[in-house]
This record gives C-alpha cells, structure tokens and sequence, in this order.
C-alpha cells in the first residue's frame, strides 16, 4: 500500500502516501477517520505526498458514500506535497464542494501545516 498513518494525535489523522495511490489506501484513511468521528470527534487530516506517484488510474474513484455521509465530519485536510499536485489534490478531495476546510503546503512549509491543522 502506498498509504501509511504515521500517527494519530487527538482528532488529527498524520498519513503519508507515497508511490501511487490505490482505492485500498483510502479505504484505509477513511476507515480510521470512522474510528475518531466515532469517538465524537472532528476528525483533522495531515497528509504527506512522498514520492508521490498519483491515483491508481484503474481504480473506480466515483463512490461518493463516504463524502455524502461523512464530508461534513471532517474540519481540516492539510496536504504537504510538490506543488504539481495541488490542482489534482484540491479536485481529488472536493474543495469547495465541502464544508472541509482544505490547505496545501510545500514541503518547507510542513511546520505551518501542522500548526494549521491543529487552530
């Protein structure tokens, strides 16, 4: 997989995803998500791109159950990566299309990520 979380601290979600992005990795992230909504909490993510390779372009990336469901659950998505992905990232995750507050962040500013996702 090329998704691995790297640290839960409160209602922040820490993944960092490398390689090429399969429908299980976020599968994976969702399912974690799930788990801090659970606890009653609004759940933050912080995603790292390592080598990040983009989506798996076999996937079948059109079920929107969790967005519908869930989008509303999530405060914060911050995304540190290469600045070619932003565009690709902010369509990948509906910005502007949730109440999710969304953010990318080169990687020299992973520090303002982290105290972004946080406030």
């Amino acid at each position: 997989m090329a998704c691995e979380i790297t640290k839960i601290d409160g209602a922040v979600l820490q993944v960092r995803i490398s390689g090429v992005m399969k429908l299980a990795d976020q599968v994976s992230i969702q399912s974690e998500g799930l788990k801090l909504m659970g606890q009653g909490r609004k759940a933050r993510l912080l995603v790292t791109f390592a080598d990040f390779q983009g989506w798996d372009k076999g996937a079948d990336w059109g079920d929107v159950g969790f967005f519908v469901a869930h989008g509303n659950d999530i405060a914060k998505i911050a995304i540190v990566g290469d600045e070619k992905w932003k565009d690709d990232a902010f369509a990948f995750l509906g910005k502007g299309l949730r109440t999710t507050e969304i953010e990318f962040f080169s990687p020299a500013a992973e520090h303002e990520a982290d105290s972004w996702i946080r406030s």
